[in-house]
This record gives structure tokens, sequence and C-alpha cells, in this order.
């Protein structure tokens, strides 16, 4: 149960806080940039109830976008759990996280799309998929 717990948890922070709950379907995230722009996707951290990380969480790309590139890269956000996770306190702070950005290839304008799995510092492994609107 614990590790269904913190699997929703890393697949929620994926998508900025909704999870799929049904086992094989990837649940598939909207985003919109201006082309020429970074984007910040996603920020994905694991912390115990007193905000301490528990490790890094590892990305990897399952399906890489067609029109632009992903970038993966270690730093501090704020991150984003409900108010019913006793780690909502930890939403006031920065924390360790591992940050996904998406760049457009330059000049593109269009629709991209690439999926990503997340596999926390336990072994707990989530995926999303993202689907990018680039004006």
């Amino acid at each position: 149960m614990k590790r269904r717990l913190i699997l929703a948890g890393l697949v929620a922070l994926a998508g900025g806080g909704t999870a799929c709950a049904f086992p094989g379907q990837i649940p598939t995230f909207e985003r919109v940039t201006a082309s020429g722009h970074t984007l910040k996707i996603t920020s994905v951290s694991a912390v115990d109830p007193t905000c301490q990380s528990l490790g890094p969480v590892t990305i990897g790309l399952i399906d890489v976008p067609h029109d632009g590139r992903i970038e993966v890269q270690q730093g501090r956000d704020f991150p984003n759990y409900s108010t019913l996770n006793t780690r909502s306190r930890c939403n006031t702070r920065k924390v360790p996280a591992t940050l996904v950005l998406y760049t457009p290839t330059a000049g593109y304008i269009g629709e991209d799309d690439f999926t990503i799995e997340i596999v926390g510092p336990q072994g707990q492994v989530g995926r999303a998929r993202y689907h990018i609107s680039v004006r």
C-alpha cells in the first residue's frame, strides 16, 4: 500500500497534482509554450513528512518529442502535495527536485508529444505522457 501511495504521489507531481489510479494507463497532461521558449514541464521530488529529501528521482524518456528536446536536471522547486497529504506543509519551501524542461525546435509551431518514466529513490515507478502545444 505504501508503494502505491508513493507512486501515486510521483505521478501526481509529474502532472501538477493529478494522478491516474488505473494500472496500465498512462495519464496525459497538456502544456502550452511559446515558440522559442523553454518550458518547465514538471519537477518531481521525494521528501519525508519533515521535508527532508529521500533521495534523487530519476527521469527517463520512453518516447522522445519529435520537434523539441527534453533536458532533465537536478535543482530545487516547490512541491505540490495535496492538502490531505502530511507532506503538504513542504509546499511552502523549495526542496531538492528533478526538473524536466522542454524546448521546441527553433521556429517550430505545432503539436509535440513525449512520455517520461519516473523512478523514485525507493524504486517506485510511474509514467506520464505530455502533449505540448507550441504557439
